[in-house]
């Protein structure tokens, strides 16, 4: 049993960490609400190795049988590490006091406690982590201003690798945006500009605060009437300027120098007031939740709008069917078809995940704007500059509408399908029926993590504007007109252009080398820069979590077959399915360790799909061959399992191979009675020479298929005591049980009876062609005369089961038809005339 035995010259595959993820010169990210960042390993010590199996991997080289080591051989590896995470600090929203939620590692997701990690906020002053000043104390240091992760002992699992990990953390300003959780765009731009720790260095005095707070028409009041709400994660380095740029662009807003004042105002040219209301309707499919490593199935949620936002439901519809949902108030619904709902966030059942959905609702503005259209000037002919050229001092240009795009995609971050990079789109129908489908480039919008409202509406309100506002002027004025500013507002009046008191928006001033100031002004279009909800239906892509822990295995089977099952050999056969209807869906199969002693495993299969096993729900009687009369009444809910049925041939030859307690047998027919509840008829009794006894209710029952796992018995171990762990793992291969919590299931095994396999066959009642007999007798015996007395004498045993010659059978039965002859005859002998006289008489005993 030396495949069985430790391996004490087993080393570490591994002596010092493998590192991937610390680099020296990467900026502090900065995360303004709540977002998904990438940690940095800025710190580790005390490296080590353990022996034993920490039960994270699955498989081996070559298992027990195949020249692997034993499970004890392996080697799980640990280190102190602290992971650099943001600047600082991060904001305690709701239940997550620490400031995270998720963190990837792998394929896999987890809470900071479930993987051994702790969060320091980033606070500062900041207290020093008290493990570095215990074991460390020339490395304590306390990284003022910066969040991050401890892990003392972290287990690096078999691979000394610290792994790709990710986190979702509640930087500063998160949850003061209209919808609760994200940023106030307004806060975020100021905190950029003028944050002591990290801001661009910008003094607070030089920002008007009217323009950005306070005014009916600032930025703030703006975002807040349209819903606007944003999470910039700044990962890399990137100009300030183009930095602001991007933002401004999505909030559809400018930035303006003036009086010695920086100012922020919208494009918006339509007043909204607080309250208004708006009925809409939202297209989408219910999402996945990010499923916990705890594993606990998690309802499908959807955030239409912030709880001060939310007016009043209007039901929620199959969009491909058009069938209601019911509605049952607050509360997560036990059943598909219906729907739960607190203010503007739906529940749903678990089954309807993945299906598109129509939620039509009433929202309303939280706050008011007023735009200022004030007209600064009304610009004629005598107050533009005539260079005296050959054109008109007011120059025109309009885009080409063949060149505009009719679709505007933006790609935002999906929070409900942890943070994956999804486009939204958004179509004007009547200019693509008009022009034709073009498509702009896409807009990379990562500070949005709203896929469903937020997403759609900007992309909206960035395609109207490049479609509706699409017509320039340009003029000269003198320097009477500098105080003018961009963004302001002022009317023309040319008569070659016959333009009468047309508004106009100022964007760009420019002094020219004569003293000019040169005016690039844009069509005021009122309305299209406030655009109505119009959303569009989105991706929902799905990305599982490996590591939902696999559920614990039913009662497994373990049996060994009859050799003539085996063609011969000695074998243990192997089966398990997830405890709840097959494991909820969390389980994926097992790996199958034994283990001669109780303390050594060794891994001898893997199970890669759940047994069909279940328990007799009614009594079966003894019966032997084929039983068409009795009814094998199975219940199959604990593995989940189906069962479909075979033409009477095939059962007879084991295609639908079965045990009950010990006996083998197959079924002709599968009746489903009710839920996971079958009658299975057309019995085939008694297969491989199996007893077919009678059977007790509540007998286990498992179906014999590509589930189960075969493995041989090495002719040591026959007659021996054996012991099994099956070691769950979950569908995607990961969430493995961790060894040392597997039950022990034991097995005593058999010396393996090695019967007739004519005497076998003949056993179970039904006939067996064994063929034509080609060869010849190479030896033979009379065992000598008969009148000789015998010297000796063997019992060979009584015959169990008589076997009668089937044309006997047939001549006691009456008669038979043994049918045509068509073979001459070659060889015969009439043994002389019958008027001969008896020569020599030999009697040939009595008949017993």
């Amino acid at each position: 049993m030396a495949f069985l035995r430790n391996n004490n010259n087993a080393k570490p595959d591994y002596t010092a960490l493998q590192v991937q993820t610390s680099v020296s010169i990467l900026p502090i990210p900065i995360v303004w609400g709540q977002n998904k960042i990438a940690p940095n390993l800025i710190w580790y010590d005390n490296f080590r190795a353990a022996a034993g199996s920490g039960g994270k991997g699955i498989g081996g080289k070559g298992g027990a049988f195949g020249g692997g080591a034993a499970a004890s051989s392996n080697y799980t590896y640990y280190a102190d590490i602290i992971m650099a995470l943001c600047e600082g600090p991060l904001t305690p929203l709701g239940p997550f006091s620490d400031g995270i939620n998720y963190i990837w590692k792998d394929l896999s997701i987890y809470f900071d406690e479930e993987i051994g990690l702790a969060c320091f906020r980033g606070a500062t002053p900041q207290e020093v982590w008290s493990y570095l000043t215990e074991t460390y104390p020339y490395n304590a240091l306390a990284y003022q201003g910066t969040a991050y992760l401890v892990g003392p002992g972290y287990n690096l699992g078999d691979s000394a690798a610290i792994g790709n990990h990710n986190v979702e953390v509640f930087g500063p300003l998160a949850g003061t945006g209209v919808n609760g959780v994200d940023a106030d765009p307004a806060l975020v731009i100021q905190d950029f500009l003028i944050n002591a720790q990290y801001g661009a260095g910008f003094a607070s005095a030089s920002i008007d605060s009217g323009a950005l707070f306070t005014n009916a028409n600032s930025l703030q009041a703006y975002c807040r009437a349209m819903g606007f709400a944003i999470s910039p994660a700044l990962v890399s380095q990137e100009q300030a300027s183009s930095i602001l740029t991007r933002w401004l662009q999505l909030l559809n807003c400018a930035a303006v120098w003036s009086g010695g004042l920086l100012k922020f105002i919208p494009y918006g040219d339509v007043a909204i007031a607080q309250g208004a209301q708006t009925t809409q309707s939202t297209q989408l499919s219910v999402p996945i939740p990010i499923p916990p490593s705890s594993g606990v199935a998690l309802p499908g949620i959807v955030t239409v709008c912030g709880p001060a936002q939310f007016v009043a439901d209007l039901g929620v519809i199959y969009a491909s069917s058009g069938v209601p949902l019911i509605f049952i108030g607050a509360n997560v619904p036990p059943l598909p078809g219906e729907y739960g709902r607190a203010q503007g966030t739906y529940v749903f059942n678990s089954t309807d995940e993945g299906r598109p959905i129509v939620i039509t609702y009433t929202s309303q503005s939280v706050a008011s704007y007023t735009p200022d259209l004030t007209q600064v000037y009304a610009l004629t002919d005598s107050d533009f500059v005539d260079e005296k050229g050959n054109k008109d001092p007011v120059q025109v240009e309009r885009a080409d509408i063949f060149s505009l795009p009719t679709i505007q995609r933006v790609e935002v971050l999906s929070r409900g399908n942890q943070y994956a990079a999804t486009p939204v789109e958004a179509r004007d129908q009547s200019q693509i029926e008009i022009f034709g489908p073009r498509v702009g480039s896409t807009i990379q919008a990562h500070e949005i993590c709203d896929e469903f409202v937020m997403g759609p509406l900007i992309a909206q309100t960035i395609l109207q504007r490049g479609l509706y506002v699409r017509t320039k002027f340009t003029f000269k004025l003198s320097w009477e007109y500098c105080l003018l500013d961009p963004m302001d507002i002022v009317s023309i009046t040319d008569a070659n252009l016959g333009l009468e008191a047309y508004p106009v928006r100022v964007i760009e001033i420019e002094e020219d080398d004569k003293g000019l100031l040169s005016f690039t002004c844009e069509e005021l279009a009122q309305g299209v820069s406030s655009p109505a909800y119009n959303p569009s239906a989105t991706s929902t892509g799905y990305q599982p979590n490996y590591g939902v822990p696999a559920v614990p295995v039913n009662t497994p089977l373990i049996v060994q077959p009859p050799t003539s099952l085996t063609n011969g050999v000695a074998q243990i056969w192997v089966g398990a399915s997830g405890i709840g209807a097959g494991g909820s869906g969390q389980w994926g199969g097992a790996v199958v360790w034994m283990s001669v002693d109780g303390v050594t495993y060794s891994q001898v299969a893997t199970l890669g799909a759940p047994l069909r096993q279940g328990f007799l729900t009614s009594s079966l009687p003894a019966g032997a061959g084929w039983d068409s009369v009795d009814i094998l009444a199975v219940n199959l809910a604990e593995s989940g399992g189906t069962l479909a049925g075979t033409s009477q041939e095939a059962a007879q030859q084991g295609g639908t191979l079965s045990l009950v307690d010990n006996e083998f047998l197959g079924y002709e027919i599968a009746g489903l009675t009710s839920g996971f509840a079958y009658n299975l008829t057309g019995l085939a009794r008694g297969l491989g020479a199996s007893s077919p006894a009678e059977h007790s209710t509540g007998a286990p029952f498992a179906r014999l298929d590509g589930a189960i796992g075969m493995f041989d018995l090495p002719a040591n171990l026959s007659g021996k005591m054996l012991f099994f762990k099956f070691q769950s793992f979950n569908t995607l291969g990961g969430g493995l049980q961790d060894l040392s919590t597997c039950i022990v299931y034991t097995y005593a095994t058999t010396a393996p009876a090695s019967p007739n396999p004519i005497f076998a066959q003949l056993q179970t009642g039904f006939p067996l062609d064994l063929g034509q007999v080609v060869d010849a007798p190479t030896l033979a015996d009379d065992f000598g005369l008969a009148t000789i007395t015998a010297g000796a004498s063997l019992d060979l045993g009584a015959i169990a089961v008589p076997v009668v010659h089937p044309i006997a059978a047939l001549l006691l039965a009456g008669s038979v038809d043994l049918g045509l002859t068509t073979g001459a005859v070659t060889v015969s002998d009439d043994f002389g005339s019958t008027n001969d006289a008896v020569v020599d008489v030999i009697n040939l005993g009595t008949v017993p």
